[in-house]
């Protein structure tokens, strides 16, 4: 279904099973096929595919969507496949910048406010928290997270999980210390800042097991913070790694230099 407030070029292909929100633009040469909803006012721009079968040797022609939500921009020939398994989906939140020849595959879940630089590549069953933000022709291996208000560099290979908050860089991608400068864009203050810097310090620094970080910052911050003061975050740093299958990155510090 098109809505009529919509503007749909002439030359876009959309199929019988897809919904568009009002205010939807999709550009020339778009592909929106299978089952597709998307909330209003998202844009396609040329050449964008949505729905897609899924690339899985596994895949044999169940019935799985793709839902999108609303005030995403999606630039020239980004791909968006649709999931495995009867009755999945693969999920987009809203308000998110996804750029030029990005991949989401299969089974993929996106938050909302995330950008996706131009070339990213996101395997599949790939998770990324809200405003998490990724660089370009990064590589993220699939069933990896990359959480919250995490940065990942251009270039970089993913094959672990990013725990929310923290700037990771390189092939194989290490974690280099706090996404200082997002956080600050994201409007979180001194008094946050102060404490997500400390629980990097135990996670990367104190030499300890990640084991024992998780209960130094369950010991010695968790009770010292307040809400608007850093205890959510340290919450949802701690759940987002003891909920890891994955593993968490534990490489940090600069990318070691190859020698010449």
């Amino acid at each position: 279904m098109v809505p009529s407030d919509g503007s749909i070029d002439s030359s876009a292909l959309i199929g019988p099973d897809v919904v568009l929100g009002p205010g939807c633009e999709v550009g020339p040469f778009c592909h929106l096929e299978g089952r597709v909803t998307a909330g209003q006012g998202n844009r396609f721009a040329t050449g964008v595919a949505i729905g897609g079968a899924p690339m899985d040797t596994k895949y044999r022609g169940e019935d799985t969507e793709v839902r999108i939500g609303s005030g995403n921009t999606f630039f020239e020939y980004a791909t968006v496949h649709r999931a495995i398994g009867s009755g999945n989906a693969t999920v987009i939140g809203d308000r998110n910048f996804v750029m030029a020849y990005v991949h989401i595959a299969h089974n993929c879940r996106v938050g909302s406010d995330c950008v996706i630089t131009n070339g990213v590549q996101l395997a599949g069953h790939v998770e990324l928290g809200d405003r998490a933000n990724i660089g370009g022709l990064a590589g993220v291996h699939q069933f990896c997270r990359v959480g919250t208000l995490a940065m990942v560099g251009a270039c970089s290979y993913v094959n672990k999980d990013i725990p929310p908050f923290m700037l990771a860089a390189g092939n194989p991608c290490r974690v280099c210390g706090l996404n200082v400068v997002g956080l600050q864009r994201a409007g979180i203050g001194e008094p946050v800042l102060g404490v997500l810097r400390r629980s990097h310090r135990i996670i990367y620094r104190a030499g300890l097991n990640l084991t024992q970080a998780l209960s130094a910052i369950e010991a010695d911050l968790l009770p010292a913070s307040v809400p608007g003061r850093g205890q959510e975050q340290l919450l949802d740093l701690v759940r987002f790694i003891r909920s890891s299958t994955r593993g968490i990155e534990l490489r940090s510090g600069p990318q070691e230099k190859e020698e010449a």
